[in-house]
């Protein structure tokens, strides 16, 4: 082999390389990261769920304003976080179809019940619909009780 055709070899398998280093990287931000946010939301559900579970009217004073806000917004943002993994995901179908991310309906479920849980956490965990967001909630997402 020549010279030069050592130089187009070097320099051909640099490109090919480079352009599989690009394209890994576009999928790895574009398509894994986004599955990766999803499964890691559903955990601070989980997570959130639990942490929560005593805030409400179960005390005789009453609940707490600041407890009571915190899970508020805890709940809506998280609600928010799993709406926004349905945009973000390219071919959203087709990754749920391969069971790598929940199917749209559960997620809008789940998303709907956290708001509901959001606009009743001052109820208390013995109120029949904080109960019933929870119970979606923990349904839809596949979390166990």
């Amino acid at each position: 082999m020549s010279f030069t055709e050592s130089i187009v070899t070097a320099g051909l398998t640099t490109g090919l390389g480079l352009i599989a280093f690009v394209l890994g990287q576009f999928a790895i931000k574009l398509v894994v990261e986004p599955i990766q946010e999803q499964k890691r939301v559903v955990g601070n559900v989980a997570h959130a769920l639990i942490y929560y579970r005593n805030v409400g009217s179960s005390k005789p004073t009453g609940p707490e304003p600041e407890r009571v806000a915190e899970a508020r917004r805890t709940y809506r943002d998280l609600a928010a976080r799993l709406r926004t993994n349905l945009r973000v995901v390219p071919f959203y179908e087709v990754f749920a179809r391969l069971q790598f991310v929940l199917p749209r309906e559960q997620v809008r479920q789940a998303s709907t019940a956290l708001i509901g849980l959001a606009n009743t956490v001052q109820k208390g965990a013995a109120a029949d619909d904080v109960n019933r967001y929870r119970w979606t909630v923990e349904k839809s997402l596949g979390i166990d009780r």
